[in-house]
């Protein structure tokens, strides 16, 4: 489908209120449509999932799990998502358009972050993931391209998206979205080797890769130095990366809050 029919096609499903102003830079496969209504309704980005995985899903089952999600996602940290739909062949899955910048284009064009900004970061983040984890709902995607830098706030997007696309389509099918929709540096080796859906553990992973990537500005290696050899760190910080990113299940944080809580421990700012 042409860009201009796409357009179309996403304007006839979001309503005669909304016009699909422009497409921005995809998330992975995922093509990216920023669309404005009237004064007094925020600006939504519109996600379109791929062509091929749009076909494979129950587009009423995706909108009734992502209206779910909007309800259990109300937190400063945590941007909801506003709605789904089917858009000619395609599914597409939407939220506010948060003014800002991502931590992907921040550490594209800025490289390793100050620490006390990286301390906010990390502690906003964990934040946002404590919330969904307290109500069994795990990222499943986190990546730089979902964590949002905005004046006086970290915002997460797309929290559960994963696992609702996964319930949305055939179970034979369900095992391969994460293949798919996800960028395999931030799973942990367990869910890449393996697939299937997120979990806690699985996101905490993801905490550590992007913990690395905020002090070194590039992600960490298989065989790479440690932190403590390539930047001057709080023991604490150094601990924290190591038990989110080790091969281990079940020597990783079990969840957000219990890194929350270390966080806290080491007198970084109050929670």
């Amino acid at each position: 489908m042409r860009v201009s029919e796409l357009r179309g096609a996403l304007e006839d499903a979001l309503g005669p209120t909304y016009r699909v102003e422009r497409e921005v830079r995809p998330v992975g496969e995922c093509r990216l449509f920023v669309a404005v209504g009237p004064p007094t309704d925020p600006e939504l980005l519109v996600k379109v999932l791929p062509a091929e995985l749009s076909l494979a899903v129950d587009a009423a089952v995706f909108e009734r799990e992502v209206l779910l999600l909007g309800d259990r996602l109300g937190h400063a940290q945590l941007v909801p998502p506003r709605g789904s739909g089917r858009a000619g062949a395609f599914v597409y899955h939407a939220r506010r358009f948060v003014e800002g910048t991502t931590l992907r284009a921040w550490l594209a064009n800025h490289g390793e972050m100050p620490l006390r900004r990286v301390i906010e970061v990390l502690r906003d983040v964990l934040l946002a993931l404590a919330h969904a984890h307290r109500g069994s709902i795990a990222h499943g995607d986190l990546r730089p391209e979902n964590v949002l830098l905005t004046a006086g706030r970290v915002q997460v997007a797309d929290t559960g998206i994963v696992d609702a696309v996964g319930r949305a389509v055939p179970s034979a099918l369900a095992g391969g979205v994460g293949a798919t929709l996800c960028a395999p540096a931030y799973l942990a080796p367990e869910r890449r080797k393996n697939g299937g859906a997120g979990g806690p553990r699985d996101d905490m992973f993801a905490v550590g890769v992007l913990l690395h990537e905020m002090l070194t500005g590039e992600p960490p290696a298989v065989e790479g130095e440690s932190l403590e050899e390539v930047r001057s760190l709080p023991p604490w910080l150094a601990e924290l990366a190591r038990r989110c990113l080790t091969p281990e299940p079940t020597a990783r944080w079990p969840d957000a809050a219990a890194a929350l809580d270390a966080v806290g421990r080491s007198g970084a700012g109050p929670m």
